[in-house]
């Protein structure tokens, strides 16, 4: 279970693939065909923050919290809770309105999610971290943002979204992002010191830490790869 967990990311372009057969052996309307690409495109995703190039463990604590705790069991995130969060919400907004696309606003969530990620990654993210490049970038922008910007041209003599559509999606999504990474669950998850961070984990965001005159010989308590 440990080594599975430590691992995960490392499953998800496995992940992806299995959607790749599903679009290409299954008899999928438009709708349906968009959400399958988000899924290939959201699972790739999360092997680029975590797995290759990696680094998002330290880049993303330090974008969001300004300091990153030198004792890694006290980070905000561990490899069990990246694991249930990135799943939690990779199944219920991207997975669940594959089999209710006639849910408009559920399957307008998967869609507009891309959005908030190109946001994440390309502005926020490249200014917190002083780059142009964080881990997370390339699929956010030439996978989920091409994705949703490609099906929404294709829908748009269809008609199928409104501004309540918008607005019940938008809600969705930050529900959902709460109970990931932010519920009880979540901190429950989290507080699993035996998942903290391994060297070879943080070692991914060398770059981004050597701008910020640290290392990761400063750290302590990591977990043995």
């Amino acid at each position: 279970m440990r080594k599975l967990v430590r691992h995960w990311y490392e499953m998800e372009v496995y992940i992806a693939g299995f959607y790749v057969l599903l679009l290409a052996m299954g008899q999928w309307d438009l709708l349906q065909k968009i959400l399958l690409l988000g899924l290939v495109f959201i699972h790739l995703h999360f092997f680029e923050e975590f797995g290759f190039p990696g680094g998002f463990a330290w880049g993303g604590i330090k974008v969001e919290m300004k300091q990153v705790n030198e004792d890694v069991r006290l980070w905000p995130l561990n490899q069990l809770s990246a694991l249930w969060g990135n799943e939690w919400f990779a199944v219920i907004v991207y997975l669940l309105p594959l089999f209710f696309p006639q849910v408009h606003w559920l399957a307008l969530a998967a869609i507009v999610f891309a959005y908030l990620e190109f946001l994440m990654h390309v502005v926020i993210f490249n200014l917190g971290l002083h780059s142009w490049y964080n881990p997370g970038s390339l699929t956010a922008v030439l996978g989920l943002t091409l994705t949703s910007t490609w099906g929404l041209w294709q829908l748009r003599t269809q008609n199928l979204f409104n501004w309540v559509d918008l607005v019940i999606a938008l809600v969705w999504i930050f529900s959902n992002y709460w109970i990931a990474f932010r519920s009880p669950l979540f901190n429950h998850f989290n507080n699993k010191k035996e998942f903290t961070f391994s060297r070879q984990d943080v070692l991914k965001a060398d770059k981004y830490m050597k701008k910020f005159g640290t290392t990761v010989d400063n750290l302590k308590h990591l977990n043995h790869d």
